[in-house]
């Protein structure tokens, strides 16, 4: 049985991938709503998942209601790796009294890392678990040098299907493209103002922005005042892989002009490298860049440098072009649905 918070629709995969796997011997319950407006929860229904309701209280304290009798009664159990959530705290505690396995899947540690004050409540909650499901590869392996002889998996965070993941051999490459919810923390005026100073050396380059968040409507207005207001497109919010793949077909790179989230793994399993902020909190699918290969950096809260790493890119782009395949093949090899899915399996199951 997995009970999350909630699953973004990035998720679905995923969830098929662990329903093909487990069959009827899984349950999952996730809720509504997200933390953030700007997230976009699966279709619970069409996905097979029970829906759970959300209440939120001050500092992001999540409350929920729960189908009580069968959490702590399921054979196995993932939940939230989360401090602020009070029941992962009982529902753990519970299960261990009883002998039940309860494994908690989420960040090893808060965004401030391992030394962080925060960590010690945080560090509480990994010890009254049965064991972890970590992000990365490299989250496990330190859970495990920090408790060993507990059960420790990693799940790595991925979108789809290594059978997806290609490489299209498109011709004409004219794209530089933000895929993402377009909040504060993400800075995707910092990329526009970047966009602006260097156009003109970028003939025929557009800029493509994906997504939406309550800062779309004034980044619109932005890019309308600016003098390369038809070189910059706003097409909404886009989720879906075949919608998606042509317009990465189209992309000489992808900029996390913020912190770097899922958008790397999406953009790397297309073949299309990312220009990345160097000094950000980023999420942990950050562990996917390998510098030279499939990235490169530019100095945090720099437009200048953010503009002079869009024109490299830009003069380079038959090199970039020419390493895709090998982009796609490493990705796929560590950020599929498949080994995402077989870490949270293994977790449920007990199996090494």
């Amino acid at each position: 049985m997995i009970a999350v918070a909630s699953l973004g629709d990035y998720r679905g995969n995923v969830v098929k991938a662990l329903k093909r796997r487990l069959g009827d011997k899984l349950t999952i319950y996730a809720g509504g709503p997200a933390y953030s407006e700007s997230i976009r929860l699966l279709d619970y229904e069409q996905a097979g998942v029970r829906r759970l309701r959300n209440y939120y209280l001050k500092g992001d304290v999540l409350l929920q209601q729960l189908p009580w009798s069968a959490l702590l009664c399921a054979e196995s159990l993932i939940l939230d790796l989360n401090p602020r959530v009070p029941h992962v705290w009982l529902i753990t505690g519970v299960r261990r009294l009883l002998g039940r396995r309860t494994m908690l899947w989420g960040h090893a540690w808060p965004h401030a890392g391992p030394g962080a004050r925060s960590d010690r409540l945080r560090g509480l909650l990994r010890r009254l678990a049965s064991g972890l499901v970590a992000y990365t590869e490299t989250q496990a392996q330190a859970l495990r040098d920090t408790l060993p002889g507990r059960p420790i998996q990693a799940a790595p965070n991925a979108l789809y299907p290594a059978h997806d993941m290609r490489f299209e051999l498109t011709q004409q490459r004219f794209r530089i493209l933000y895929v993402g919810r377009i909040v504060a923390e993400k800075k995707a005026d910092l990329l526009i103002e970047a966009f602006v100073r260097v156009a003109d050396r970028m003939s025929g380059v557009v800029l493509t922005i994906v997504g939406d968040g309550p800062e779309r409507a004034a980044l619109m207005e932005r890019a309308q005042a600016s003098a390369v207001a038809d070189r910059i497109e706003f097409p909404g919010y886009i989720s879906e892989h075949e919608r998606l793949r042509p317009i990465y077909a189209e992309t000489i790179v992808s900029v996390s002009p913020g912190y770097v989230g899922l958008s790397v793994t999406q953009s790397l399993s297309f073949g299309v490298p990312m220009l990345i902020s160097r000094d950000e909190r980023h999420s942990p699918e950050i562990e996917a860049v390998r510098p030279d290969f499939n990235a490169e950096f530019f100095e945090t809260n720099d437009a200048d440098a953010l503009g002079a790493g869009l024109l490299r890119f830009v003069e380079h782009a038959h090199v970039w072009r020419h390493r895709g395949p090998a982009i796609v093949e490493d990705c796929a090899a560590r950020y599929s649905v498949e080994r995402m899915a077989e870490g949270l399996a293994l977790a449920l199951t007990g199996e090494q």
